[in-house]
């Protein structure tokens, strides 16, 4: 993916109508194709715990151009250098696959009193529950736009990874659509940012800060996963102005 790309083309015209549809296809293509490959890979690290070899590439600095788009692209420097100083840090652990798996583990997988559960439902519905309203919702959007989760990912449709993956299912279907098609599909991949993840996505980072582990990778993940939707509603926002 190459850094250079705009996550903010210039808006011709005001209003929602001039902001969304008159940006050029090409442009709107490449900034949405963009947006997709960011909520695919922040997907697949709440998804699964690091590979050896994932870690590897990691270290070798397979994750650089999307680090380096939302350094300049999304003003997301503190965060990105929080997050690579976390991989500088995997260098001195005896066995940081095992580590970051411990920490996976802790962070998302055990007792929720101490943990930080990526289900919108434990954060959303005020009595830290699972499977709760939130979750409903989140299982009628899947439904009602044909989009199904593999069966070896055995989670309910709220969990972050899911929810990631579905915001890049979203991003790619904008990214096919020309003038005088965008409206309906970008207002409702605006309202899923506002109502379904920026509500609870600071919470969870913040527990993710508080929690105990061996690396600050996966709080460090948390906390560029938080900024980067913020910043995706706002520059939303800002083409619907």
């Amino acid at each position: 993916m190459s850094t250079s790309t705009s996550t903010t083309p210039p808006v011709n015209g005001s209003g929602n109508s001039a902001g969304v549809e008159g940006i050029a296809d090409e442009s709107w293509a490449s900034l949405w194709e963009s947006e997709s490959v960011v909520c695919r890979w922040l997907a697949t690290l709440f998804s699964t715990e690091l590979t050896s070899d994932m870690l590897s590439r990691y270290s070798k600095g397979e994750a650089a151009p999307i680090l380096e788009l939302l350094r300049h692209e999304y003003a997301l420097e503190a965060e990105v250098k929080r997050l690579e100083n976390a991989l500088g840090g995997l260098t001195v652990l005896a066995s940081a696959q095992l580590e970051l798996a411990a920490d996976f583990a802790e962070l998302f997988l055990v007792d929720a009193r101490t943990s930080a559960p990526p289900y919108a439902s434990f954060w959303n519905d005020g009595e830290r529950l699972f499977q709760s309203e939130t979750a409903q919702r989140m299982a009628k959007r899947l439904a009602q736009s044909g989009f199904s989760v593999t069966r070896e990912f055995n989670e309910p449709a709220d969990h972050l990874a899911i929810m990631l993956v579905y915001l890049a299912f979203r991003c790619e279907r904008l990214a096919g659509l020309g003038k005088g098609d965008r409206s309906e599909e970008f207002e409702y991949t605006r309202e899923y940012l506002r109502n379904e993840l920026c509500n609870w996505l600071p919470a969870f980072a913040s527990r993710c800060n508080q929690a105990t582990t061996a690396s600050d990778f996966y709080p460090a993940i948390a906390a560029l996963t938080a900024g980067y939707c913020r910043q995706l509603a706002d520059n939303s926002n800002r083409l619907a102005s």
